[in-house]
Parts: C-alpha cells; sequence; structure tokens
C-alpha cells in the first residue's frame, strides 16, 4: 500500500503527502510548485480560467486516452493519482509557442488576460482530440463547443473563435507525444495497482484496489466522505470553507470504469464520466447525448461521474430525470451483500437518498427504448450552456404501434419543480387511460406546487412543464 499520491507534472513525476494531496491543484501549482500561469478565479468550476489538461491512462475507450480540459480550481491534488497533467506554462517548447497561443496572439484573442490561459488550454485539449483522430481544420461550431466551459467578460468571443479556427494543426504537434512517454505509462500502470492510504491530523485519505477493503474502511470510519471527481464537494470546499477531512475514492477499482451494453441494457460503472457516458450513447440513444451536450462544460464532464450526479441527490440535477423516465435501476454494493433500488423509490427526500450505513453505489442499468418509444430530454436554463437548470423534463411515451395513436405506457420525470427528482405518476396514469392532452395539461399541474427562487418563479415553472408536455406530443406525433 502506498502513503503518497503519484502522479506526473509536465512531464516530471510528482510523489506528494497528506498536505499537498488536501490542496486543490490550482493552489498547488501555484503556490507549492510556482506554476502562476493557472488562474484562479470563480473557484467553482465556472468560468474555466484554471483549466489544465489532464490524461489518465486507465480510463476505457480510445475517446479518453487523450488529454482533456479540467476544472484546476476544484480538483484535489488526491484526485490527480495515476494522472498525467499539464498546464500552460509547459506549452512553450523550444522557446516558441504553441500554435494554440501564436493564434490567439494573432487574433488578439487576449484583452485583460486573466482568462487566456484556460481557453489556450481548453482549445490545445481540441486541438489534441483532432490530431488524434487526423483531423486538419477546426470549424466554427467546434470552436464555440469546445469553448462553452470558459468565460471572458472582455473580449466578446469572436477573436478567441477566430484564433481557434485559424489554428494550423498541420503545424502542431502532439502534447501527448511530448509529454506522455511509454516509460510514464509503465510507472501509471504500477502505481494503480496498489491501493493508498494518506493519513495526518487533518486529511486522511484511503483509496483501496477492492469493494471489500472499501467496505472495511466505511465500517471503521463512518464519518468518511466518497469522493467521486469533487465538482459539487470541491466547491463546498472553497466557498464555505468546509474542509474535506476523510476521504474515500474508488478511482483504483477497475470495473468501475465499465460502461456495458447486454441486450438491451446499458450498465454504467461508478467511475464512468460523462464525457464518456456521452461517447457511448451517441449511436444507442442520440436524444441523451445531445442532452449531455447542454449540461455542465466540457471539463467538469470530462471528470464528473455519472453516479456522481444521480447521487448528489440534487432537486435541479440534469440526469436524474432522465433517468427517472428510463426506469433505472441503481446498483448497490453494501455490508449486506450486493442489491438493487428502482431510482423511482431512490430519492427520498432533500438530498436524502435510499442507501444504508456503508452502502456504495456500483453502477446505474436501463433498458434502452423499444423502437415504439419516443424519448425526449428537455432543459431550461438562463443561460444554454454552463448553467444549472430552473426547470428540466424527462418524457418516455411506448406506442402500441407506428401510428402513434395509442400509448401503452408513459414515464414523466423532472427537476426543479420539488425538493427531489419527480415523477408525475398521476399524469402517467391519466394519459394512460385518456390520451386527451388538455386534460393532461390540468392532471400535469395538480401534481406539483414548487418554490419561486432566483432561477424562476414557481408560475413560470409551471408555464415551463405545460409547455414541455406540449410541446413533445407535438414533436412525436400523436394528438396535437
Amino acid at each position: 500500500m502506498r502513503n503518497k499520491i503519484v502522479f506526473y507534472l509536465n512531464g516530471n513525476r510528482k510523489e506528494v503527502g497528506p498536505r499537498e494531496a488536501s490542496m486543490m491543484l490550482a493552489e498547488y501549482l501555484r503556490y507549492d510548485q510556482g506554476l502562476t500561469g493557472t488562474k484562479i478565479v470563480c473557484a467553482e468550476g465556472d468560468c474555466g480560467a484554471c483549466s489544465v489538461l489532464r490524461l489518465f491512462p486507465h480510463l476505457q475507450g480510445t475517446d479518453n486516452q487523450n488529454y482533456l480540459p479540467i476544472n484546476s480550481c476544484i480538483t484535489l491534488v488526491a484526485q490527480l493519482d495515476g494522472s498525467s497533467i499539464v498546464t500552460v506554462d509547459a506549452l512553450k517548447k523550444d522557446n516558441e509557442l504553441h500554435e494554440t497561443q501564436k493564434a490567439m496572439v494573432a487574433c488578439h484573442g487576449s484583452q485583460c488576460g486573466f482568462c487566456t490561459p484556460g481557453f489556450v488550454m481548453t482549445i490545445t485539449g481540441l486541438v489534441e482530440e483532432k490530431l488524434a483522430k487526423k483531423e486538419t481544420s477546426i470549424d466554427v461550431q467546434e470552436a464555440k463547443n469546445c469553448m462553452t466551459g470558459n468565460l471572458c467578460r472582455c473580449t466578446g468571443y469572436q477573436p478567441i473563435v477566430n484564433a481557434t479556427i485559424r489554428i494550423d494543426l498541420n503545424k502542431c504537434h502532439s502534447i501527448k507525444e511530448r509529454f506522455y512517454s511509454e516509460k510514464q505509462e509503465v510507472d501509471l500502470t504500477k502505481v494503480y495497482s496498489e491501493s493508498v492510504l494518506l493519513e495526518s491530523d487533518e486529511f486522511f485519505y484511503f483509496a483501496p484496489k477492492t469493494m471489500k477493503e472499501a467496505l472495511n474502511y466505511l465500517k471503521d470510519y463512518p464519518d468518511t466522505k466518497i469522493i467521486a471527481s469533487a465538482t459539487d464537494l470541491g466547491v463546498v470546499h472553497n466557498k464555505r470553507k468546509t474542509q474535506l477531512a476523510r476521504l474515500l475514492s474508488l478511482h483504483l477499482i477497475s470495473d468501475l470504469y465499465k460502461v456495458q451494453l447486454n441486450g438491451n441494457e446499458v450498465k454504467i460503472g461508478a467511475r464512468v464520466t460523462h464525457t464518456e457516458f456521452r461517447h457511448f450513447m451517441k449511436d444507442k440513444l442520440p436524444e441523451f447525448a445531445n442532452y449531455l451536450d447542454i449540461f455542465a462544460s466540457p471539463q467538469i464532464k470530462n471528470i464528473g461521474t455519472v453516479i456522481g450526479n444521480i447521487a448528489n441527490a440534487s432537486p435541479i440535477g440534469d440526469t436524474p430525470p432522465a433517468f427517472l423516465a428510463l426506469n433505472a435501476t441503481i446498483c448497490v454494493t453494501g455490508p449486506q451483500g450486493e442489491r438493487e433500488i428502482p431510482i423511482t423509490k431512490f430519492f427520498l427526500a432533500y438530498r436524502k437518498i435510499a442507501l444504508e450505513h456503508g452502502d456504495i453505489i456500483t453502477a446505474v442499468k436501463f433498458n434502452l427504448p423499444s423502437k415504439n418509444s419516443t424519448v425526449r430530454f428537455y432543459k431550461n436554463s438562463n443561460r444554454k450552456d454552463l448553467d444549472i437548470s430552473a426547470v428540466n423534463f424527462a418524457i418516455k411515451v411506448d406506442w402500441k404501434d407506428e401510428s402513434k395513436k395509442e400509448i401503452l405506457d408513459v414515464a414523466i420525470a423532472a427537476g426543479g419543480i420539488a425538493a427531489t427528482p419527480l415523477r408525475l405518476t398521476k399524469t402517467e396514469t391519466f394519459l394512460k387511460q385518456n390520451f386527451d392532452i388538455e386534460g393532461a395539461v390540468k392532471e400535469l399541474h395538480s401534481e406539483f406546487n414548487p418554490l419561486s427562487d432566483v432561477r424562476a418563479s414557481s408560475a413560470y415553472r409551471h408555464v415551463l412543464m405545460e409547455n414541455f408536455l406540449r410541446r413533445f406530443f407535438a414533436e412525436a406525433g400523436g394528438i396535437q
């Protein structure tokens, strides 16, 4: 068992103990390593100024074997175990700027400059993806998509978009070829094979290799928090000054990275990121993949896990309504063994879920819709990209036949309208008995009484819910 976190930073091997491991990566880079190119602005994963590139070679799937941008302001150094990191400070080679940096200079993509390092790293991540696919150009939409996790108050973005599409990929040299060697891969494979235990007066961190080790640790230390990507806990740490004192990470358990399709059943392991899930679903359920395009930012999706978003149990979380509409099942391992919890019984109250003491979520699974099913996921937020939902809405209808005149079954779920993600069972029952949209709308309004808050008023949430229901049937066919 190791007592150090091991990772590579700009090609150099790092071993750190509890003090450094308990720091946020951005703070470690700036204050411990003197790498001040990485900026801290929002400290909550919103602005992207702190973006760095991370390669985690243990992720499954070829799409993940590149350096991907992540937010360093809400990522604990401990979470980098087994990773290779590149920062903006290392992009220059032999006193010559990287092509991304050259393009930003040529197109005046920087004004005050505070956000610029984050943009440079995010765009460089796109360049890496392009080089891996042997593509030779970047179009405008690709440029805009890649930088949805980066905010700038000065430029209006157009010069940054111009810089991105100007990059000559034929002149670009791969970051991976520069910073990730075969020797490094062998070392990180060895690192991945050993459990980690860090202990100090203020910070305790355990990363086991097996579920048995994890369960035993939870039994011995019931106050332990299970940490996935810390996209929520990192914000709590930074903004509320809440110390993340005793943590359990599952990042060394290989089975939890599996994404499987068995017949019609999709099973997503607890360590699968949103980016990997999106890649997996884009040809199996494109509606889900498209929905994830407006979920969080690329930086968040590259490290945040699907299970983490479910377990967080936020009433405005984006994926729980989708999984509710798909009648998903939560797979759990605990002191009493393995069991399954229907997601309809998983959310009990505000931020309270149906886990017993010592339980660990290992996967979520669901069946792909049949050919006679129509599925839609909708989201309303103040901004299209990188914003929390005011209301999100998911619906799946199983039709009797292709005429779409009779409903066999229906599942409707929403977030932002109650203390938990909510299944609208009365409306479902009404639609199965009476294919009457006007009547269903009345039933819908009777099922929830949302609060007014900074994102939307109660009345506006009612309007959104009605419009989503009407929109679905307008798009899907059947009664208009």
